[in-house]
């Protein structure tokens, strides 16, 4: 086995530094949801994306993605079922992403709940740059994982 290069380092501290990013952002939006659930229901129902746009389906999506998103943002940051963490966090953000799009384009102004009421979003280009960014990120670790994974065998 080859001693580390300052390449590795480089790579690690850029992996590292993706997923506490990352992790940090899930961990911060389950807990924001978690603090008003039944108001990030009612956002969830506002998307009019079926079938999450009635119950029982609002209230089944919004309890659980709060804690859905604890998880899988403290599993990316310790590395706890890391492979799954990492296609976790990278289908929510895209998904995120589909939802703010597609609101959009559909005209309808919501808010979108994501962060609870501790931050709102007023601009939906804005909005996508930013769950853009996640995708760039949770591509990077699955990209960083895989490459790992290729040169092990």
């Amino acid at each position: 086995m080859a001693a580390p290069t300052k390449d590795d380092d480089d790579l690690n501290l850029a992996e590292i530094t993706a997923r506490v990013i990352l992790g940090g952002i899930f961990i911060w939006a389950g807990i924001a949801k978690l603090i008003n659930l039944d108001g990030f229901v009612e956002s969830v129902s506002n998307f009019e994306i079926a079938p999450f746009n009635s119950a029982p389906w609002d209230m089944w999506l919004g309890y659980m993605l709060p804690a859905f998103e604890l998880i899988a943002g403290s599993c990316l940051i310790l590395g706890i079922l890391y492979r799954g963490a990492i296609v976790s966090v990278g289908l929510l953000s895209f998904g995120f992403l589909g939802a703010i799009i597609s609101v959009h384009h559909r005209g309808l102004n919501i808010e979108c709940g994501c962060f609870g009421k501790a931050l709102t979003f007023n601009n939906y280009y804005l909005h996508m740059g930013i769950l853009g960014v996640m995708c760039m990120l949770a591509i990077y670790l699955v990209v960083n994982e895989f490459k790992k994974t290729t040169n092990d065998s």
